[in-house]
């Protein structure tokens, strides 16, 4: 049984796929599976992921037989992942090499069901043109992490014997599932363990970043109002606080 499943879904990412897949297979620990789910891409994804897998016995490609978004496509990866901890890492991003090799460590050392870390901001070029997202090395509760998702999911693991499997909601459209997620493990009185070490570049294009910010933000609002079942007001200030902080996060370097 491998010690870390890793989740990887998959949308027409043919340019990017085997440069993430080549930053899984650089690890120095090399005690995993990835899971790579292809979610009825239109271009040569699935082709691409096929001829990757043929090279590693470690990688399984998972093809869906219809297109329904990235929760669902994730979901389908974690029912078949057999690893202690799951991780996850989208088809463009990438992982430094001693990722894994400094997390696993660093959560059986907290003991930490649930973990996370600082990472950078890449383009589509792997420009770094904003300054990295950093993360306190100390435990978040579930208010601190209501208050402002810390979490980038390329940095997540999650401790499946401490947590059980727990999965992404499908019926939130892909806006702001893996902070429900986030929200979900760590209701119950759970801590998040971050680590500031920056260890993942996570790819965005420019401009996107801050191009959909609005329909993010009432995805945003409504997950709180209807999920954590708080009162409009409340969740309307979380949610501005949120819509000001990520715009900060994507402040270009000087």
């Amino acid at each position: 049984m491998p010690k870390v499943s890793v989740i990887m879904p998959a949308y027409n990412a043919a340019s990017y796929l085997e440069e993430s897949v080549q930053s899984l297979l650089k690890q120095t620990y090399k005690d995993w599976e990835l899971l790579l789910v292809d979610d009825c891409s239109k271009d040569n994804t699935l082709a691409v992921a096929n001829e990757i897998a043929k090279k590693d016995a470690r990688i399984q490609v998972i093809p869906k037989e219809k297109n329904s978004g990235s929760a669902d496509t994730r979901n389908k990866g974690i029912e078949l992942a057999k690893g202690e901890y799951i991780a996850f890492l989208d088809a463009d991003d990438l992982w430094e090499s001693d990722f894994l090799e400094k997390m696993i460590p660093f959560m059986e050392e907290h003991k930490a069901p649930f973990s996370f870390a600082s990472y950078r901001i890449i383009d589509e070029n792997g420009f770094e043109f904003c300054e990295p997202f950093r993360v306190e090395t100390k435990p978040y509760t579930y208010r601190n992490l209501l208050h402002y998702n810390r979490v980038g999911l390329l940095t997540a693991i999650y401790h499946v014997p401490s947590v059980g499997k727990k999965f992404f909601d499908p019926s939130l459209k892909s806006l702001r599932d893996d902070y429900a997620l986030w929200l979900d493990i760590l209701r119950d009185g759970k801590l998040a363990f971050a680590n500031s070490e920056i260890l993942a570049r996570y790819r965005v294009r420019r401009g996107a970043a801050t191009s959909n910010k609005k329909k993010v933000m009432f995805a945003h609002f409504r997950m709180l109002r209807k999920r954590e079942k708080l009162n409009g007001l409340y969740a309307m200030i979380l949610t501005l606080i949120h819509g000001i902080k990520g715009l900060r996060k994507y402040k270009n370097k000087d």
